[in-house]
């Protein structure tokens, strides 16, 4: 099967990739806006990759006509909440521009192509009587990252219904596990509790709002996860990708905290940490995704946890005996 990865060299990429490459028979081409390896065991699987702007209409086109996927998995995007704010015009033009123009060419040239567009929990905004969110659930993004993967999880669906296309969504909450970058409050918190252990930082984690809670699931359960909606799902169906059940952000840092070999560590509030908008409660219902694919999690939160923490140990060890 040949499979299209966009976004192949990020966090969740180099997992899907590994996560894919158990089956020898795929050919992977993976696009993304650096050219660079995925630094992961693909074994006896073939992977091409390509630099690639996806917000380039003729590139795009170029891609689809080139290789001509039977799937792709559109995982290219500019994630960060936080960075959203700072630069909106140029979330929009990575979240949406680029899907449409992958959507666009689909139709034109490989219109049996199969495509999971990955998209987010931040589109539900909060649901205020604390229960589990629903797919039917109203949307109302509060952050500009949000809205730009509202408005390609809406056209995504449109493109179903008007040509037919084999398109299905995922609404991702927040996922966790080795690999990912310090923008994230997990990723960050392992971090900075790596370097205080290394002696690179003082014993003083930074942080941002800790009276938040989030649905956390392993991006090892995430990935398979998208695997089971593209090959079990249903075209033009969304499915949440969650764990269903929330948690606070303070004891996430807390379970870190007691990972740590290090004692004493002083918790400190930086504002620059903050958002301005910041939902109180999300956390997902995944009965749909269960009943439709048969994918069940395999990570508990401790294992996530440990895992992450000890990535970055071995990244800033390697860091600091250069």
């Amino acid at each position: 099967m040949r499979i299209l990865i966009t976004g192949h060299s990020g966090f969740v990429g180099k997992h899907l990739i590994e996560y894919l490459s158990r089956d020898k028979s795929h050919v992977f081409f993976g696009i993304d806006l650096k050219k660079s390896s995925t630094g992961t065991d693909i074994g006896d699987s073939e992977l091409i990759e390509q630099k690639a702007d996806l917000s380039d209409r003729k590139e795009a086109g170029e891609i689809i006509r080139k290789f001509k996927p039977d799937q792709i998995y559109h995982l290219a995007a500019q994630s960060s909440v936080s960075y959203s704010w700072k630069d909106p015009v140029g979330t929009f033009r990575s979240n949406v521009f680029g899907g449409i123009n992958l959507l666009e060419s689909i139709r034109e040239t490989s219109p049996g192509t199969g495509m999971l567009v990955i998209c987010t929990a931040e589109e539900y905004g909060e649901i205020k009587d604390g229960r589990a969110i629903i797919e039917s659930d109203k949307i109302y993004p509060e952050n500009p990252y949000a809205v730009s993967k509202t408005a390609m999880d809406f056209i995504s669906t449109i493109y179903h219904r008007a040509y037919g296309l084999n398109i299905m969504v995922a609404r991702s909450f927040n996922h966790i596990g080795p690999g990912q970058s310090e923008g994230f409050v997990c990723s960050d918190f392992a971090r900075q509790i790596s370097l205080i252990e290394a002696g690179l930082q003082k014993p003083v984690i930074h942080v941002g709002n800790l009276g938040s809670s989030r649905d956390f699931m392993d991006v090892r359960d995430v990935v398979r996860a998208y695997w089971h909606i593209m090959n079990k799902g249903k075209p033009g169906d969304v499915y949440n990708v969650c764990s269903g059940r929330p948690v606070m952000i303070s004891a996430l840092l807390d379970m870190l905290i007691s990972l740590s070999s290090t004692g004493d560590i002083e918790v400190r509030v930086d504002k620059d940490k903050s958002r301005p908008i910041d939902i109180a409660e999300i956390f997902g219902d995944n009965s749909k995704l269960v009943s439709a694919t048969g994918w069940q999690p395999e990570y508990i939160l401790e294992t996530s946890l440990s895992d992450t923490l000890d990535w970055w140990r071995e990244k800033i060890n390697t860091r600091k005996g250069n």
